[in-house]
């Protein structure tokens, strides 16, 4: 297994042209959104100023025309380590939360809302968030940053938690990153393959455990009666497909389920915050997904297992886009809240 021919031929690219600071920036990803969470709200307010924006589209290349996340101060490693441990009740056993470098510092209440999940079904949650997976790195060349990040999370998740614990997450570009290329990364790596082994989808758990009665959602709920439009993202479905998160929505009673016929939102990863592609970003994201939503009642949700989805979904449809694991919380109603 190798690496992709773009990752190698931007790694050659840089060793011979040098590094763009963009692209270390976004290689840098994780360390910069504890950064914006450590220090937020002060962290956001340069992404509200036009003027910033502007600079920062002239000196980086980000282009100032799409909105930037916004940093949590409460993010998940935060509210985890305070928990009472008390709170997750009797286990049927462990599994490993992996804390990808997104949705942690800007979107915490999808993983408040899964864990808390996971938690009602029995599992024990373990938190994984002292490292990156290195797929934004790979994504820019950076090859050797790559694979210094996969061998610490690698090393991390093997020796650290149980070698019998499924692994999971939100964001499928992370968690799938350690069934894929990071064994391209480390090919000789017994712990990365051990690793990757144990790569399960949330969605696969928690519909097991609805179907086996250890997690119940009432029959009336904030949601019975309301239709989804749910959008899979690129890398999932390029690795498993959807039918594990379709599985779990259609488990919600009354919820009519919709997946929209669509190819890529257009963002892929950073691509839609590069100043030179935002034009081609949006273009792919009208030639189906976007035209899609927009023919959708105002009462219809929409749902995206992707963090750069859902920023295209709000971006250029105006609509907020539900992880299907928050509206599995929604329908559990008050017993879900964590």
């Amino acid at each position: 297994m190798k690496t992709s021919p773009k990752a190698e031929a931007l790694h050659q690219q840089h060793a011979v042209h040098g590094t763009p600071l963009r692209s270390r920036l976004f290689g840098a990803i994780r360390t910069l959104n504890r950064l914006g969470s450590a220090t937020a709200p002060l962290s956001n307010l340069p992404g509200r100023v036009g003027v910033l924006r502007r600079l920062a589209e002239r000196t980086v290349g980000i282009t100032a025309r799409r909105p930037l996340p916004r940093f949590d101060r409460d993010n998940l490693v935060r509210w985890y380590r305070r928990r009472d441990p008390a709170r997750a009740g009797a286990p049927a056993g462990t599994v490993v939360w992996l804390a990808d470098s997104f949705t942690t510092f800007t979107e915490p209440h999808i993983g408040r809302a899964a864990i808390g999940l996971l938690e009602r079904a029995g599992w024990r949650v373990e938190l994984a968030g002292g490292g990156c997976c290195g797929r934004s790195s790979l994504s820019k060349g950076l090859l050797d940053d790559a694979r210094r990040k996969a061998t610490g999370l690698v090393t991390s998740l093997a020796r650290d938690t149980p070698a019998d614990a499924p692994i999971v997450g939100c964001e499928p570009s992370c968690v799938f990153t350690l069934r894929d290329e990071t064994l391209a990364l480390l090919p000789d790596s017994a712990e990365a393959r051990s690793v990757g082994e144990r790569v399960r989808q949330v969605e696969e758990l928690l519909v097991e455990a609805l179907d086996e009665g250890r997690l119940v959602l009432p029959e009336r709920s904030a949601l019975s009666g309301r239709r989804v439009a749910y959008h899979g993202h690129c890398h999932q479905k390029a690795e498993v497909g959807t039918a594990a998160t379709l599985a779990l929505l259609r488990r919600i009673p009354g919820l009519e389920v919709s997946e929209i016929d669509s190819g890529c939102c257009g963002m892929a990863g950073s691509f839609g915050f590069e100043a030179e592609h935002y034009a081609t970003s949006m273009e792919v994201g009208r030639d189906r997904l976007l035209p899609a939503i927009d023919a959708e009642s105002a009462d219809t949700l929409v749902a995206a297992t992707g963090v750069s989805c859902r920023q295209q979904i709000f971006h250029g449809a105006g609509r907020t886009a539900w992880h299907p694991l928050e509206l599995v919380r929604e329908a559990l109603g008050p017993a879900g809240t964590v």
